[in-house]
């Protein structure tokens, strides 16, 4: 198995967390990636400029589910300028691995889904 498969984007892929629509959202933002099909819509409840809670529907490869797991984790709590000031170096670091540039759109549609919004 490549080593971008660290045992943490296994883990994510396969027990997700945060998936789902959020039911009393406030914000929300779609996207797709163009280069393998992986698609993603975010649901932000955001109150004072604090995101309270964050739900996602996605199909896609192992890659961006299981950024779009830990990244959900990350951001709740943080204000909407602290997520837009998240890389996708920190996307590697939840994650365990560097991921190749190769499938850098993978790892980073969900973070560039939140900063859409």
């Amino acid at each position: 198995m490549s080593q971008q498969y660290s045992e943490t984007i296994k883990h994510h892929y396969h027990h997700p967390l945060n998936t789902g629509k959020l039911s009393n959202y406030t914000h929300s933002a779609e996207q797709l990636n163009p280069l393998c099909g992986d698609e993603i819509k975010v649901y932000l409840d955001v109150k004072d400029n604090r995101i309270r809670d964050i739900r996602y529907e996605a199909r896609g490869c192992m890659i961006s589910i299981a950024a779009a797991s830990v990244l959900s984790e990350f951001v709740k709590g943080k204000t909407l300028q602290e997520a837009k000031k998240i890389t996708k170096e920190n996307i590697d670091k939840l994650l365990g691995v560097k991921i190749s540039k190769s499938r850098e759109s993978c790892k980073t549609l969900v973070l560039n889904t939140v900063k859409k919004i």
